[in-house]
C-alpha cells in the first residue's frame, strides 16, 4: 500500500515510539536479536510508543484464520531496562492465542542498552484454538514489572476486510434488490453494509449506508490519516494504490461499490440481472482503492 503517503509512514515509522504493558511479574529469557525482514505489503502497518521502547507492527491478513505479523522492537532509553513486547490472537470473544517467540515464550525481551533492537516473525500464523482471527494485540513495556516498569501501553488492530468479505461472500446465493441490505437481497453498499456489520467489534457504519455516503466517509478519513498512522481510529480507512490492493478491500466507482477478490476480480452485488458474483474491477473506472482498517488503544 505505498502510496505517495504510504511511502512516507514507511520511511517515518521506523522513528515512531511503541510500548506495552507489564506482562511478567516474575522472571524472562533474555533472547538475542532475531532478525526478519519487513512485509512488503502489509494490510496495516501501526507505530504503538512511550519513553524507553519504540515498536513497529506489520499484520497482513490472509484470511479469517490466518495473518503474517512482523514486528520491530528497540530499546530507546539508557534506563538499564529490557523492553517486552508480547502479541495476541484474539477470535473476539475474550479467548487468546500469544505469539510464540522461541524456545516456547511468549514474551520477548531486548536486552542489550540504548538502540538495541530485535524483529522478527513475518511467516503465515494460524493460532489454534480460536474460533476466528479478529484481531491482534499488541503490549509492549518499557521493561519488566521486577525493573521497575515506568510505561506500558497496549493497542490492538482488526481483521475487519476478511471476516466481512467472507460474511459477503455467503450471500453469493441471494437477490439484487436496490436499497436492500439484506439478509434476504441487496444492493452493493447495502452488500458492505451487511458484511462489515456482522463483525464482531465492528463500530458500526452510523449514518453512512449509500455507495457515495461511503465513498466520501473512506476519501474523508483516509485524507485526516497522519503520515505514520498514529491516530487510526476503531473504524477508519486508508488509500491504497491499485497495485497494492488486497483481498477484501473496497473499490469504488460512480454509484457503485464491491470487494476487490483478488486477480483483478470484483465482488459485489451488480445488478437485478447480474445478481451478485464477479466481473473485471476494470468493467468500468475506478474512483479509487480504500482498506478498512481499525486500530484502538
Amino acid at each position: 500500500m505505498l502510496t505517495k503517503k504510504t511511502a512516507r509512514q514507511h520511511r517515518t515509522l521506523s522513528a515512531i515510539l511503541i510500548a506495552v504493558p507489564v506482562f511478567l511479574a516474575t522472571s524472562f529469557a533474555m533472547a538475542s536479536p532475531a532478525v526478519a525482514a519487513p512485509i512488503d505489503n502489509p494490510s496495516t502497518e501501526i507505530p504503538v510508543g512511550c519513553p524507553g521502547a519504540r515498536a513497529v507492527i506489520q499484520v497482513e491478513w490472509e484470511g479469517t484464520r490466518s495473518a503474517k505479523v512482523h514486528w520491530e522492537l528497540t530499546d530507546t532509553s539508557s534506563d538499564g531496562k529490557s523492553p517486552l513486547i508480547k502479541i495476541v490472537a484474539n477470535d473476539g470473544s475474550g479467548s487468546g492465542k500469544s505469539w510464540v517467540f522461541r524456545n516456547d515464550e511468549v514474551v520477548f525481551a531486548v536486552d542489550g542498552g540504548y538502540g538495541a533492537s530485535a524483529s522478527g516473525g513475518g511467516h503465515s500464523w494460524d493460532p489454534g484454538g480460536i474460533a476466528q482471527f479478529n484481531n491482534l494485540e499488541v503490549k509492549v513495556s518499557n521493561g519488566s514489572s521486577g525493573q521497575g516498569t515506568i510505561c506500558s501501553v497496549t493497542k490492538t488492530t482488526y481483521n475487519y476486510t476478511r471476516l466481512a468479505y467472507q460474511y459477503a461472500l455467503n450471500q453469493s446465493d441471494k437477490r439484487y434488490v436496490l436499497g436492500a441490505e439484506g439478509p434476504d437481497a441487496y444492493d452493493c453498499s447495502g452488500l458492505v453494509k451487511f458484511g462489515y456489520e456482522r463483525v464482531t467489534n465492528f463500530p458500526g457504519w452510523g449514518s453512512v449506508r449509500s455507495s457515495a455516503q461511503q465513498y466520501e466517509w473512506a476519501r474523508s478519513e483516509a485524507n485526516n490519516n497522519n503520515a505514520d498512522l498514529s491516530n487510526l481510529k476503531s473504524r477508519d480507512a486508508i488509500q491504497v494504490s491499485r497495485s497494492k490492493l488486497k483481498i477484501g478491500d473496497l473499490v469504488f466507482y460512480s454509484g457503485h461499490v464491491g470487494f476487490y477478490a483478488g486477480g483483478g476480480q470484483l465482488y459485489s452485488a451488480m445488478s437485478p440481472s447480474a445478481g451478485i458474483g464477479y466481473t473485471s474491477v476494470d468493467y468500468t473506472t475506478p474512483l479509487g482503492y480504500y482498506r478498512v482498517v481499525g486500530v484502538t488503544g
